[in-house]
């Protein structure tokens, strides 16, 4: 059991958590949902020990797993009661080797080796991942890596698992196969806390869902009473919807300024991908969609001039543009945000390529996106959807031809998402070409034009 008493959580002057009372069953699922930035991720970081032992912040309150507080507790001890999975799974991996990176935990609490291969074919029983054994992590796609931490966890032999935004980069296919390894955890009386604001695949699994907003419960809802909101009551408080939206834009067309006549990459000896006679109009946003690690990313890099190693013929405005002139054209907003924010505020970041901007542009366009409070902010002490708007608001002021977002609404809130969706469309006009790759289908069916499926055209 987990419980939480009058947990109050400062930063510097700041406070992020306010008054938290929750108490969280042997075997329940709690979800977490709010807007970005209201605390759910400091809660899961509460718990797990990482808030006491590794940041400065100043924490007030009481927090006890199966009665015992954690505060007295070093970390090796926390990690025995509680494991986590986080939102980039990047950060959960300490090995190579996929197989060595199951057993890491054990080993390092000295188990055994019957131990450890009981445990990990236990595991094999209830999760058909074999095909995930011995193979190189980097290898992986990203839903790969995030069902192997998932495993990771299981394996560890905790009963309290937390997951903060573990399907905000998956696929549909990839959810489907996470919602079934929690169906399966939940059956073995393992408590699920799970911060989310993707909400229609745990509708089966979560037994109370807590609805947090600036750091603190606004209402505890059960199953029942959740269910009973409509989507518009949900867009209201700022959530998801609670069902799956299939996506029903058109796809791609064959006229426009940028031409790619030929674009081919090998990844492998076995696998390559290849794109030919393909069009794309100034004034337009395009999708790129398929599964994970269907070459979706390594398109829009060789389309922007980066992948050394790819060849391609691409024209604009009928002119053949190289590789060099492709990356004067472009601005990226990366999967990962947290490779492309270097300055010491949010504001300067804003500036860095574009230093003529107006001051009052910027607070315009942080303000739009609730980020104005966060201005003289380092950019990486902000939460994972604020990181993320920061890098989209980067690019908005770039002004390039050639705009492309990998992933832009990772770990994002309804409000959020709109307000996203909103400056994108501002920024068409007649001398831009937008670019979205995503697993999103509500915000590719609220901002996109025409969608280009990468699996449809020639990979092989």
């Amino acid at each position: 059991m987990v419980e939480i008493e009058k947990l109050n959580v400062f930063y510097a002057e700041k406070q992020v958590l306010k008054n938290i009372d929750l108490k969280i069953k042997d075997g329940e699922c709690v979800v977490l949902t709010g807007e970005s930035g209201c605390g759910k991720t400091t809660i899961l970081d509460s718990i797990n020990g990482i808030l006491e032992k590794f940041t400065n912040a100043k924490i007030q309150g009481s927090l006890k797993i199966n009665d015992i507080c954690i505060k007295s507790k070093q970390m090796y001890e926390i990690s025995m009661l509680v494991s986590s999975v986080f939102q980039n799974p990047k950060t959960h991996f300490f090995n190579i080797n996929t197989t060595q990176e199951l057993l890491f935990f054990l080993e390092n609490i000295g188990l055994d080796r019957s131990e450890m291969d009981k445990r990990l074919n236990k595991m094999l029983e209830i999760f058909p991942i074999k095909y995930l054994l011995n193979r190189n992590i980097f290898d992986l796609s990203g839903g790969e890596k995030q069902v192997l931490s998932l495993a990771s966890s299981y394996i560890s032999g905790c009963k309290i698992l937390l997951l903060d935004e573990p399907t905000s980069n998956l696929d549909r296919k990839y959810i489907d196969i996470l919602q079934n390894m929690l169906k399966i955890l939940k059956k073995e009386n393992i408590s699920l806390i799970i911060a989310e604001h993707r909400l229609y695949y745990l509708m089966d699994i979560f037994d109370r869902l807590v609805y947090i907003k600036d750091g603190e419960i606004k209402k505890i809802y059960s199953k029942e009473e959740f269910l009973k909101f409509d989507t518009k009551s949900l867009h209201n408080m700022g959530l998801r919807s609670i069902a799956y939206e299939k996506l029903k834009v058109s796809s791609i067309t064959n006229d426009g300024e940028l031409y790619i006549e030929n674009l081919n990459f090998q990844f492998t000896k076995n696998k390559k991908l290849e794109m030919k006679n393909l069009h794309f109009k100034n004034g337009f946003v395009y999708g790129i969609v398929g599964a994970n690690g269907c070459g979706k990313t390594t398109f829009i890099k060789s389309l922007i001039g980066v992948m050394k190693k790819s060849k391609e013929k691409v024209y604009y405005k009928g002119k053949l543009i190289n590789k060099k002139q492709r990356l004067k054209k472009s601005s990226l907003v990366m999967q990962d945000v947290n490779n492309q924010l270097f300055s010491e505020s949010v504001d300067i970041e804003l500036k860095l390529k574009n230093e003529k901007i107006k001051e009052e542009t910027i607070d315009t366009l942080l303000k739009r996106l609730n980020l104005l409070s966060y201005k003289t902010s380092h950019p990486m002490s902000l939460s994972g959807g604020q990181k993320q708007r920061v890098a989209i608001l980067t690019s908005v002021c770039d002004m390039e031809n050639f705009i492309f977002f990998d992933e832009p609404t990772s770990g994002m809130d309804y409000k959020n998402m709109m307000s996203i969706s909103k400056i994108i469309k501002e920024l068409k006009n007649e001398n831009r070409i937008i670019f979205i790759i995503s697993h999103d289908s509500e915000f590719l069916n609220e901002t996109t034009d025409f969608i280009l499926d990468i699996e449809k055209e020639k990979i092989f």
